[in-house]
């Protein structure tokens, strides 16, 4: 995902219209725009709209397993960004039992479990989410389906996190961020460098308030806050630019800049503005 949405929507309107001619192409073409449109919303909190679309898509014609599958995923999301962590998590286990009984692919399956370890972590128990974080990353590893192994690897990295083993989580995930970034993909380059933004706050947090390697540790972090925001940027996820600016904002009050912590906290409104102006 390169966040490119108006290419991608522009690319779909520009398809020779014999080539969708068929029913079954023009219902896979219409699910695949919806998609499109879903994803959007979501990044950019809109989540009247997200609802709207993905109504739109639920009571439209029967799709194929994989658009039901990403149909499913992204109304998962929408709940999560509501905030309602249990009922997120109840669709997510009647999906698991679905596929289950489908015999569902490694990806989709790897997903799922990545799924459940980032519903934990925003309830705020991400511990409960360690062990699936775990079985999902090897899981990957062992069919070699790298973008989702790199996911699991940042969910497991974010448990690490939670449990203060800050070292461990910048090893973890510097180990894999060239791969990250060879994949393309802004979202999880978004996340991953998040990851090692607290990393690195954490193993500031560990540091002598007034030592030199506080202060190179603080550096980092803003570095990768810096590099995150960016990726969410391109992809026009409000929550994450937002997410990205109250933790610049922190470590400039930390570092006693109370202008530069303003600064970040009004860019952090605008962003909020800019959204709403939007909807």
């Amino acid at each position: 995902m390169r966040g490119r949405y108006e290419e991608a929507l522009a690319r779909m309107e520009d398809l020779d219209q014999e080539t969708i001619r068929t029913l079954k192409h023009h219902q896979y073409w219409t699910a695949s725009m919806g998609l499109l449109k879903l994803q959007r919303h979501l990044h950019k909190d809109s989540l009247v709209a997200a609802e709207h679309v993905l109504s739109q898509l639920r009571a439209g014609t029967k799709l194929d397993s994989d658009l039901t599958f990403s149909v499913s995923i992204l109304a998962i999301d929408l709940i999560i960004r509501r905030q309602d962590f249990p009922t997120a998590m109840d669709r997510l286990e009647d999906l698991a039992t679905k596929l289950g009984d489908q015999e569902a692919d490694v990806f989709q399956r790897v997903k799922l479990m990545v799924l459940k370890a980032r519903i934990w972590d925003k309830a705020g128990t991400p511990q409960k989410g360690f062990s699936v974080a775990l079985r999902a990353a090897s899981m990957a590893y062992k069919a070699r389906i790298l973008p989702a192994l790199w996911e699991a690897v940042g969910a497991v990295s974010c448990v690490l996190i939670s449990l203060r083993e800050f070292e461990a989580a910048v090893k973890l995930m510097e180990s894999i961020m060239p791969q990250v970034l060879e994949c393309e993909d802004c979202n999880l380059a978004a996340h991953s460098f998040s990851f090692l933004a607290d990393a690195h706050m954490g193993r500031a947090g560990q540091a002598d308030a007034s030592s030199l390697q506080r202060k190179e540790r603080l550096t980092k972090a803003l570095e990768f806050i810096d590099r995150s925001f960016d990726e969410f940027s391109r992809v026009e996820d409000i929550k994450g630019q937002c997410e990205m600016m109250a933790k610049k904002a922190t470590i400039m009050h930390l570092n006693g800049d109370p202008v530069l912590a303003n600064d970040c906290a009004a860019k952090y409104l605008d962003i909020k503005k800019a959204a709403k102006e939007q909807m």
